[in-house]
Formats: C-alpha cells, sequence, structure tokens
C-alpha cells in the first residue's frame, strides 16, 4: 500500500517534470511484514541512477552506493554497498528468473536471500498502474543487465 502511494506520487511528479525514467523492484517476503525486503534499481536519462533498499513494513529506504561489478564463486553479478558507517555490501546475481543477493559485512556472509521480481503495476487494480516500473520479469532483468551488471 504505502510502496503504491510512493509510486503514484513518482508518476504524478513525472507527469509535471518529465525525464526519461525506469525502475525495477525485486523483493523477499511478504510486502507489509517485518520479513519484506526490496530492492529497487532506478534509471534515469538511460544511465543507472541509485538502488534503494527497503525492509520490514516501514515505508523508509535507503539509497545504496554501487560499488561496481564482481564475481564470486564463478557467478557474475555486482556489489552495494551501505552508507556509512554501515559497512555492509551486497553481492547482486542473477539466480534463473530471481536475484540471489549475498548479504556481507566485513567480507563475511551474514545470509544470502532469492529476491523476485515484484509486480509495480498494480496487478489488476488501474488505480495502482505505474508506468515508469517494469512491466515484466524479462524486461526487469534486462534493465538490470543492461545498466547495473556492466
Amino acid at each position: 500500500m504505502i510502496r503504491s502511494l510512493l509510486l503514484l506520487m513518482t508518476t504524478l511528479i513525472l507527469l509535471y517534470f518529465p525525464q526519461d525514467v525506469k525502475v525495477a523492484t525485486w523483493s523477499a517476503g511478504t510486502p507489509d511484514t517485518d520479513n519484506y525486503e526490496s530492492l529497487a534499481f532506478w534509471i534515469k536519462d538511460d544511465q543507472r541512477a541509485y538502488i534503494r533498499y527497503a525492509h520490514g513494513n516501514d515505508s523508509a529506504d535507503t539509497e545504496l552506493a554501487w560499488l561496481g561489478p564482481d564475481s564470486v564463486a564463478g557467478r557474475r553479478g555486482f556489489r552495494a554497498g551501505f552508507p556509512v558507517p554501515d559497512n555492509r555490501t551486497l553481492f547482486i546475481a542473477p539466480d534463473g528468473d530471481s536475484l540471489s543477493v549475498f548479504f556481507r559485512r566485513n567480507n563475511q556472509q551474514l545470509y544470502r536471500e532469492k529476491f523476485h521480481w515484484e509486480n509495480e503495476s498494480g496487478l489488476g487494480d488501474s488505480t495502482a498502474a505505474c508506468d515508469i516500473c517494469a512491466q515484466s520479469q524479462k524486461q526487469a532483468t534486462g534493465w538490470l543487465r543492461k545498466y547495473f551488471w556492466k
């Protein structure tokens, strides 16, 4: 509900200040619960813009720094880092139709979570349509490959 409201507000702002903006969101857990996590990958003017991480049912999210492409155990992906003083990093790699996200602190793996593409287009609810959001898992994966895994 909160995420849909934020996306609706973003869409309305973009109507008044148009620019080329896209977002692909991937999540794990159940929305509006403490175990929910999401990663939103934003693209502006045909360039990687930023990564937003949210956890739990709180509407606050954190901007992560893109740390570049990387490879772990033969898997190609990229790293993202939490703002200082938090020293957690994420290694994000494709995993079939999902993303494997490895949470690390000081090079020690904390845990791994599988994230799935989140359809932000309202699932049939015309009031929650998102024009800037990836319209399919294939499109979301394509955007990650083009803007983040390079």
